[in-house]
């Protein structure tokens, strides 16, 4: 059985370039750099956790809005997770992408079809974090969709390529809405975490959708930015290196220090990456050092529990 993904919005909102971002992860930059506006549609596909997808990327210009709109189950018909974009910094087209969202819905809503949506407020660039225009903007611009609530799943991220992770997490919670197995695997590291005393667990498969994840509710997002990026450091060098595991110690900007572990794991024909992060007590490093030699014996049972769920 194949799902459908399909990506919407106007011309010009990011679409092309979150899935380039998702496709590629190492050195997208460039790419998205030369990226033209998609003509019509463009269709991929990709496997997650052994089952097939399929992602429409479909051009955002008038004329090809025009006739999504006019033969709308040739092109939506089957859709199983919308992700509808939106230029977050666009302010002056808001209304007109609203618009288009409007009428996109209201086939779906006639053809009694309900598949999540996801919005994505794109280009919302890591400098405008703290502009309170733009943040107001979006508030009110969610108040306003949140009257889709009734007859649709909504769920609202703000991402931008300058920040590889608020796309990924954006993306991988889109499909967990597809799998209860997601959920399973947090929970599981929600009680693995106890035996620790972990700061964040997290399981990733070989192209960085996110499987499952645990941290700490006191974990700030400029914390877990820094863990994030590390990690894909980690995993790059894992790749190049042909290892199967990888650790690193860092500290955060208060001050604090903290160790971290990534374990590649391979299932069949699938490879995942399962990242542990423990505090450093810099009192006692061999504390520290007894930890991580724990979670390392830890692994085949780790990987007997992530497989049973995962299958």
């Amino acid at each position: 059985m194949t799902s459908k993904i399909i990506f919407l919005g106007l011309d010009n909102a990011g679409k092309t370039s979150i899935i380039t971002a998702i496709s590629k992860r190492f050195g997208f930059e460039e790419e998205v750099m030369n990226l033209i506006p998609t003509r019509r549609i463009d269709r991929d596909t990709f496997s997650f956790l052994g089952l097939e997808f399929l992602r429409f990327d479909m051009g955002g210009q008038e004329q090809y809005r025009d006739d999504y709109l006019k033969n709308p189950s040739k092109y939506f018909t089957g859709t199983d997770l919308i992700f509808y974009v939106i230029d977050a910094q666009d302010y002056d087209r808001y209304i007109e992408s609203i618009d288009y969202l409007d009428q996109v819905l209201l086939f779906f809503k006639e053809a009694q079809e309900n598949p999540p949506v996801a919005i994505l407020f794109h280009k919302f660039d890591p400098q405008l974090t703290n502009e309170k225009e733009i943040n107001q903007k979006i508030l009110t611009l969610k108040q306003a969709l949140t009257k889709y609530s009734r007859e649709f799943d909504i769920f609202f991220f703000e991402t931008s390529i300058y920040d590889i992770k608020t796309i990924m997490d954006s993306f991988s919670s889109g499909l967990s809405l597809l799998f209860d197995k997601m959920e399973m695997v947090s929970h599981l590291f929600s009680e693995i975490s106890k035996n620790y005393n972990a700061l964040l667990i997290s399981l990733f498969d070989s192209k960085g959708i996110t499987i499952g994840e645990y941290y700490r509710p006191h974990l700030h997002l400029n914390e877990k930015l820094k863990i994030y990026d590390l990690y894909i450091e980690a995993q790059r060098r894992i790749i190049e290196e042909n290892r199967d595991m990888y650790e690193f110690s860092d500290k955060f900007d208060n001050g604090n220090r903290f160790s971290g572990v990534v374990e590649a794991l391979t299932f069949g024909n699938m490879h995942f990456y399962l990242l542990f992060i423990i505090e450093e007590d810099e009192s006692d490093l061999g504390k520290t050092i007894t930890i991580l030699d724990k979670i390392e014996a830890a692994k085949p049972q780790m990987e007997n529990i992530i497989l049973q769920i995962i299958q």
